[in-house]
């Protein structure tokens, strides 16, 4: 007889993030985060056994986010409820929380949180059946992390694929993802335990064999499950600590002792087998969760070795029964299976016709459902997506309003409150190291004739030329703006008396070498400069104030008045 040893505890331990299926869900609280002492107190009460207030504090906290505007948060609260709801077996639930997580978390560049995130949804999805949206979900998550190397991420991703990948029946993929997770558990510094994927390959090997037997109506050789039991016995009597996700310790213990129940079974060890049998029923909590499904899998199948028909089938409609009952239409779909085979075995071709069309049924709901979930998807991603446009068509509005708020209308250039924030920036109380700084104020001499003599219109023409001079004369770090009417300004960056001098002498060359004639017949036009540097204390209207007065002393010396036309 072997020896029988399951020492698994059921005391919570602290927790790394490792799940029976799943991911860890928690993203990192950001430095300061409000939220974190409620989320780490609610996934305590999960420790403890007590769903219900895990889930009341993690709602208090999806309110607060919500209400105060914080996605981080947000998004925590909803992994943490999407969490409960998993243990809970709530997997719609779960499914649609963990989903908005998971879009809440990409939507702020978290990554790490994305991808538990998407691994409790591609847990819930591959448990409700929808095989295609977990596998998605679980290749995503695996992306997402599979660049920083050995991580906790990376092994709860590559864990959660595998499991995807066995509920779709691909079991050498299966096989493949958790051989990586056990690797990478074994890279991580500090070393995580390997006992998460270790166990699930246990689960995977009894996937396989299931599949092998209906295929070939034969059990196949327990060769490789054998030695994946040992593996995880010997791991459950070391003293490395078996870290599980808040709340799902417990449920480590059943899984090991239905999985050691199914393997004692088919090597048709009744002595150990009902020493599992007895064990694992003792580990069932009062609640129904679908380890009361897979339990009872295990008695079915110790039944089925001793030939007891009756008995395999009662365990078997129970195994339907509480799989259908928490929503794990996986287990009920092995349960029809399994049905089918006992009635083959004792001849009920009747029977096992009316429960292989229950099954097809159950798995055409379920793509419906898969189906549905999808459209639902698409749908929230349309929105998502026209949301986005509708976001940044109002920050391109935004930006247009600013940009026309800082420029005028008619030039071009910029106006009067661009110029003044600019030069309040510049100005020698605004920084610490101040640079020489001038501006010129700058007036069309005559403008009043030439909108009299040429019209307005040569004159609005006039003024786009002259703004047009002035952004060509000066610098790339000056700033030409037109305050109103004919005046105009400039703001001389890294400039004194002397270099302001040179900079407004291009400008007065630059007009007076402009074809007038070719805007109007007979049209010349000169400008008035006035310059001003600035000095300490100065404000802006202070400068301006001296640049405008050296202005009209500049107007006074003569200037060619243009003819009326």
């Amino acid at each position: 007889m072997e020896d029988v040893d399951v020492s698994i505890p059921l005391a919570p331990r602290p927790v790394n993030g490792l799940a029976a299926e799943g991911g860890d869900p928690r993203g990192a609280p950001a430095p300061g985060d409000s939220s974190g002492p409620a989320l780490a107190s609610a996934y305590r009460a999960l420790d403890q056994g007590d769903a219900q207030t895990a889930r009341g504090l993690a709602q208090s906290v999806l309110l607060a986010s919500k209400a105060g505007g914080d996605l981080r948060a947000e998004a925590q609260a909803l992994a943490c409820l999407a969490h409960c709801d998993r243990v809970a077996q709530r997997l719609r639930r779960a499914t649609e929380a963990s989903r908005r997580a998971a879009d809440i978390f990409r939507r702020i560049g978290d990554n790490a949180g994305e991808s538990a995130s998407l691994n409790t949804f591609a847990h819930a999805t591959m448990l409700l059946g929808q095989t295609d949206e977990s596998l998605e979900a679980a290749l995503l998550s695996v992306q997402l992390c599979g660049v920083d190397g050995a991580t906790a991420s990376s092994v709860l991703a590559f864990n959660c694929l595998g499991m995807s990948y066995c509920w779709s029946g691909m079991f050498d993929k299966a096989a493949a993802s958790l051989d990586t997770a056990v690797l990478l558990a074994a890279r991580c510094e500090p070393p995580m335990s390997a006992y998460q994927p270790k166990l699930n390959q246990l689960f995977v090997e009894s996937m396989r064999l299931v599949n092998e037997r209906y295929q070939t109506t034969a059990m196949p050789a327990l060769t490789r499950m054998s030695q994946l039991v040992r593996e995880c016995r010997q791991l459950e009597r070391s003293d490395e600590e078996l870290k599980f996700m808040p709340g799902m310790l417990p449920m480590a213990r059943t899984i090991s002792l239905a999985m050691k129940l199914l393997w004692a079974a088919w090597q048709r060890d009744d002595e150990n087998a009902r020493i599992y049998a007895e064990r694992a029923l003792g580990s069932l909590g009062g609640a129904v969760t679908w380890l009361d499904a897979l339990v009872h899998w295990g008695l079915a199948e110790f039944a089925w070795m001793r030939a007891d028909w009756a008995s395999a089938e009662v365990a078997l409609d129970e195994m339907k029964s509480c799989a259908v009952s928490v929503e794990h239409e996986k287990l009920a779909c092995l349960a029809h299976l399994l049905l089918v085979q006992v009635y083959e075995m004792q001849g009920r071709t009747d029977m096992a016709m009316l429960e292989g069309r229950a099954l097809r049924s159950r798995e055409h709901r379920i793509a419906r459902e898969s189906i549905h979930s999808r459209e639902v998807r698409v749908k929230a991603q349309l929105g998502a997506r026209q949301s986005e446009r509708h976001l940044e068509q109002a920050l391109e509005a935004s930006r247009r309003f600013e940009r026309w708020s800082l420029e005028d209308a008619l030039t071009g250039i910029a106006n009067r409150r661009a110029f003044e924030l600019a030069l309040a920036d510049r100005l020698p109380g605004a920084v610490a190291d101040f640079r020489p700084l001038t501006v010129a104020m700058i007036d069309i001499d005559h403008f009043k004739s030439v909108n009299d003599g040429h019209s307005h219109q040569v004159g609005d023409r006039v003024l786009k030329a002259v703004a047009q001079l002035l952004v060509t004369s000066v610098r790339e770090r000056d700033i030409a703006a037109r305050l109103a009417g004919d005046e105009f300004i400039v703001l001389l960056n890294d400039a004194d008396q002397a270099t302001a001098a040179e900079i407004v002498a291009r400008i007065q060359h630059a007009v007076a070498e402009f074809e007038w004639d070719a805007i109007s017949p007979g049209l010349a036009v000169s400008l008035s400069i006035g310059l001003s540097q600035a000095v300490a204390d100065d404000t802006v209207e202070t400068l301006v104030h001296r640049s405008d007065r050296s202005m009209y002393s500049d107007k006074a010396r003569p200037r060619w008045v243009p003819t009326r036309l």
